[in-house]
């Protein structure tokens, strides 16, 4: 995906996963990680819902002039915002390659 920053120019995200490998950010996967996240702390769909858009938009917000992050860059930010507003699906988050 590609971001607009407030001066109009575009960037093109990419994450360096932790074996090395490069690849396009993508916002979906973020999403569908958060979604699954709520879904295991039984969190309300509406409240999820809402949460969900609101780390995404945080997230966008700090990812917007960077051009290369870390999967653990996102895994740190996301968690940290998340936090703020769910911190039980913020551990689940984080934790969650070695939950499931």
């Amino acid at each position: 995906h590609t971001f607009t920053g407030n001066s109009g120019g575009t960037i093109m995200n990419f994450v360096i996963k932790s074996n090395g490998v490069t690849e396009a950010y993508d916002s979906y996967k973020l999403e569908k990680s958060l979604i699954e996240a709520f879904r295991i702390t039984k969190s309300p769909a509406g409240q999820a819902e809402h949460s969900t858009k609101y780390v995404l938009a945080e997230f966008q917000k700090w990812v917007q002039d960077k051009p290369e992050i870390t999967s653990s860059d996102i895994s740190r930010q996301v968690g940290k915002i998340l936090g703020n507003i769910d911190p039980s699906t913020a551990y689940i988050f984080k934790n969650f390659k070695s939950i499931i």
